[in-house]
């Protein structure tokens, strides 16, 4: 059966479910998922090259059906949404329309009727698929640890203002879910979070990127996680993936340390989207089996053009088990090791400074510099770096 036959149904209610089986027949091939679950219905767009999709929009829970239709229509604006209720409701209707949905089913409606309709829809947006699904990239970059001990805001602060410094003209997002008392280690006063992003996704624009995102450096903005990171179970993961992808479409790249508590909402929420998923560990061996398990458990998650590496923290030269063992014991790649380099560590944490500001030669930005490399960012020409002002820093 080919590809442009298959439609997804994000519907929950058994009754529109079988009313659906029935009408369909054998016309279209129907695959069925929970409405909630956005990330497990953009897997099987990927994976089917499926462009019809079926939400359940009901009065009750109204809010989460208009979330996941503009989460889909966000990720796949070549998407075709059409909604599926079991009574007419015109209110209903406008509302969907307005969040991106361009048909509705309303069960009990002719059989006949409703399989020409998808037919016309397929017919409408099959020939768009190809070109437009290659005009989409990801440029999302997760980091997570494989333990608690991790520090993966560390690693994500200074890997990001290297990034920053090999592409100064590319607009760059760092977000720091496990932010407390300020974004990162670095001393960032900004006051707008990503709660507050998640409470009222629709207001993101140009104008609030400019006014409410602190830029660190040129091109380089930031952001904290707030509370978000508490409230992403359920249906709020569709708030988050609308609110990720409209800043996907503002920046060349997101890089977000994801931590290791809520480390699943995230990914299962924004895999397809994720260019690199780097695990974080210790040159443990129990750090490189939790990793391998959580590998794992996230490869179904991750898009086709995604991947997953390991970065060993705190490595040590010549002593065991060596890093290619680790990433072995892991399943997956080596991205690079990182050394503790614990003096300028602690002072770069101490000070709100960078590695790069704090000790710009030092081992750990040698080795940071070759993991960005492995990655495929290139390094600028000597005479292009530029180079980086010390900032002078106070703590209060």
């Amino acid at each position: 059966m080919a590809d442009n036959e298959i439609i997804l149904s994000a519907i929950d209610d058994t009754s529109l479910r079988t009313w659906l089986d029935r009408v369909v027949d054998n016309s279209f091939r129907m695959e069925f998922v929970g409405r909630s679950d956005v990330g497990r219905v953009l897997r099987l767009l990927e994976a089917t090259t499926a462009h019809v999709v079926l939400v359940e929009v009901n009065e009750e829970e109204l809010n989460q059906s208009l979330a996941i239709i503009t989460a889909l229509t966000s990720a796949r604006p070549w998407l075709t949404v059409i909604t599926v209720c079991a009574r007419s409701n015109q209110e209903l209707l406008l509302q969907s329309m307005r969040a991106g949905a361009r048909d509705c089913l309303v069960a009990g409606q002719d059989a006949t009727e409703v399989r020409d309709r998808l037919r016309r829809h397929q017919l409408v947006r099959a020939g768009h698929y190809d070109d437009e699904n290659r005009s989409t990239t990801g440029n999302l970059i997760l980091v997570t640890g494989a333990d608690a001990s991790v520090d993966t805001r560390f690693l994500t602060q200074n890997l990001v203002i290297e990034l920053s410094r090999r592409d100064p003209k590319s607009r760059t997002l760092a977000i720091d879910t496990q932010s407390e008392r300020g974004c990162f280690y670095l001393d960032s006063r900004s006051q707008y979070t990503l709660e507050n992003l998640l409470a009222s996704p629709e207001t993101l624009d140009e104008t609030l990127i400019n006014t409410a995102l602190e830029e660190f450096r040129p091109g380089l903005r930031l952001l904290a996680g707030g509370q978000a990171e508490h409230h992403l179970g359920g249906d709020r993961s569709a708030d988050l993936f609308i609110a990720l992808n409209g800043l996907m479409q503002m920046f060349d790249r997101i890089v977000v340390n994801i931590g290791n508590l809520h480390s699943e909402h995230w990914i299962r929420a924004l895999g397809i989207h994720t260019q690199h998923l780097l695990v974080a560990i210790h040159p443990l061996v129990d750090h490189a089996h939790a990793a391998r398990g959580l590998i794992s458990d996230w490869r179904s998650h991750i898009g086709s053009q995604g991947q997953m590496k390991v970065v060993v923290d705190g490595y040590v030269n010549g002593v065991p088990p060596s890093s290619d063992e680790l990433a072995e014991t892991s399943g997956a790649p080596l991205a690079g090791t990182l050394p503790m380099d614990w003096k300028y560590r602690v002072l770069a944490i101490n000070s709100g400074q960078t590695m790069q500001d704090q000790a710009p030669r030092s081992s750990y930005c040698r080795q940071m510099a070759s993991l960005l490399t492995k990655l495929g960012e290139r390094d600028l020409p000597q005479n292009q770096s530029g180079g980086w002002l010390r900032r002078v820093m106070a703590k209060a």
